[in-house]
């Protein structure tokens, strides 16, 4: 799974680097502002796609964007298609310990949800069209599909060093196999 983080510089300078194992990242602040995490995924996005196009295809290929000690978001490399323009992925958040689930008494918590977005990488939007919340890590156990609550979503900017900037950039950045 790739891993990445950030080493400061003494110049004030960051560095991203790939590593092997596992890495945790902290949300301690930067001298701009920035919080670790969003930096990583950021300065990640960017390589993202030609790091992973040379990956054997499968069914799912999860592999890490970056995360939290408390949580880890993922994007299916397999499952990014382009159709006239409009770029889908599938992505999954990871949560190491239960989080409720308000508004459905026979679903009480959720240890996981995958998501589909749809991408306009020219315009740089995004829009939510599939979610589906698990009672396990991984997209495992018990499953609800809120999709239906997602109808007429449009597409919009994310903020600009966001997640979902990172997820916009790391998708629209992916190297499609031809």
């Amino acid at each position: 799974m790739l891993r990445h983080f950030v080493q400061h510089r003494r110049d004030g300078g960051n560095v991203c680097a790939l590593a092997t194992s596992k890495t945790h990242f902290t949300l301690k602040r930067m001298e701009n502002g920035m919080n670790h995490k969003i930096k990583t995924l950021l300065a990640t996005a960017g390589l993202f796609g030609a790091l992973l196009a040379s990956l054997p295809a499968h069914a799912e290929n999860w592999q890490s964007l970056g995360g939290t000690d408390s949580s880890e978001l993922l994007v299916d490399t397999d499952s990014i298609i382009e159709s006239g323009g409009i770029r889908e992925a599938w992505s999954m958040w990871n949560f190491k310990q239960a989080r409720p689930n308000n508004g459905d008494p026979s679903f009480p918590t959720l240890k996981s949800y995958k998501d589909l977005h749809q991408y306009n990488c020219k315009a740089g939007s995004m829009k939510l069209v599939r979610e589906i919340i698990f009672a396990e890590n991984d997209g495992k156990g018990d499953k609800r599909d809120h999709s239906d609550a997602l109808k007429g979503q449009e597409f919009n900017k994310p903020k600009p060093m966001s997640v979902g900037d990172a997820m916009l950039q790391a998708v629209c950045n992916f190297e499609l196999k031809k």
